[in-house]
């Protein structure tokens, strides 16, 4: 397939660096709320609609060979093609539909590939889909409903041109994609999460991109291009900055239904295992009270019986003390003879 060429990173310097895109990928799209609803085929979304919040899943396939062994990646960069927008109106694609991040996922999601979107809605689901619940229907949850993703930290922002939407040139990116050639033989690649701007469904209004999936024409559909170094092939590796400034991790926590200090709350966002945890949370309360109760009430047990003996011990030394001589003498003597002893004659 003709190479496209990036814009983040430089694949034209071609004296210095190589470039590599992967155009193999998978993509998904999940809605907020929804475990039997999905899509993941022709078009994936990310953004607010009235319907509620949609988050794309997209993840590129590195085979063993598409690398040497000693590349060394320098910059990443994700090229989608956008098919419309909340705001479309037939030239201006970035008109209101707020703010992008590229987040990490961080556990293994599937998808069959065969529902559409229709509108700003997804099919009935089927097996092996990934939902808002369910990395694999319905079979294998999300950690936490909504997806399981790197949430603080961001890969990177959307830079726009057009109908061209990029993410990456950052250093993240490219430490990300170097771990993934590293590994080539088992690689944990689960790709990344789109965030867009999720505020819009406190106010019931719409702020969403659709983007062109897996299955749409060879200039349309998602690429992975990376520029790297190899001195197996030609290109010593070199020192190299030429990165985006990374997102602070404040400016990372924009996401309005996982974050606080944001008016929008969902409630479906607790999973069954936080179900678990705070039905337990009363019991464990119980119990933990009732050891210490026990464990007080022995305690002042033994204190009490000690600071008795001590008293009696006081006592008898302070009567021993009173006693006449003679009368000592008379116990002694009493009590040598029940010991089975002679009594001494003096």
């Amino acid at each position: 397939m003709e190479a496209i060429g990036g814009t983040l990173c430089n694949t034209h310097d071609s004296k210095k660096n190589l470039s590599k895109e992967i155009v193999k990928s998978r993509d998904a799209t999940i809605f907020q709320g929804q475990d039997e609803i999905s899509s993941a085929r022709d078009l994936f979304m990310t953004g607010s609609t009235k319907n509620g919040i949609r988050r794309g899943l997209l993840a590129f396939d590195i085979e063993e060979d598409d690398f040497p062994y000693d590349a060394k990646v320098e910059c990443a960069e994700i090229r989608l093609h956008v098919d419309s927008t909340s705001d479309y109106d037939g030239g201006a694609y970035d008109i209101g539909i707020g703010r992008s991040t590229l987040h990490r996922v961080t556990a293994a999601w599937k998808t069959s590939g065969e529902n559409m979107l229709q509108g700003v809605n997804g099919g009935n689901v089927r097996t092996g889909d990934a939902t808002w619940s369910y990395a694999a229907y319905p079979t294998s949850r999300w950690g936490r409903k909504g997806g399981d993703y790197d949430v603080e930290n961001v890969v990177a922002t959307r830079e726009e041109g057009g109908e061209i939407h990029w993410f990456g040139g950052t250093l993240t990116m490219a430490r990300i994609v170097q771990e993934w050639i590293n590994v080539k033989t088992n690689p944990f690649n689960a790709g990344f999460m789109l965030i867009g701007e999720e505020s819009a469904a406190n106010s019931g209004s719409e702020s969403y991109v659709k983007y062109s999936g897996a299955e749409n024409a060879p200039d349309l559909i998602p690429r992975l291009i990376v520029t790297y170094t190899s001195p197996s092939q030609g290109r010593k590796h070199r020192e190299y900055s030429s990165y985006l400034p990374e997102v602070p991790h404040s400016a990372a926590l924009h996401d309005d239904v996982i974050t606080s200090g944001s008016s929008y709350t969902d409630n479906s966002e607790k999973t069954q295992n936080d179900d678990v945890t705070d039905s337990n949370t009363p019991n464990t309360f119980v119990l933990v009270f009732a050891g210490g109760l026990i464990i007080g009430s022995m305690m002042g047990l033994l204190i009490g019986l000690y600071l008795k003996h001590s008293k009696n011990v006081r006592k008898r030394e302070e009567v021993t003390n009173k006693r006449d001589p003679a009368v000592i003498n008379m116990f002694m003597e009493d009590d040598e003879v029940h010991d089975g002893l002679a009594p001494i004659v003096k």
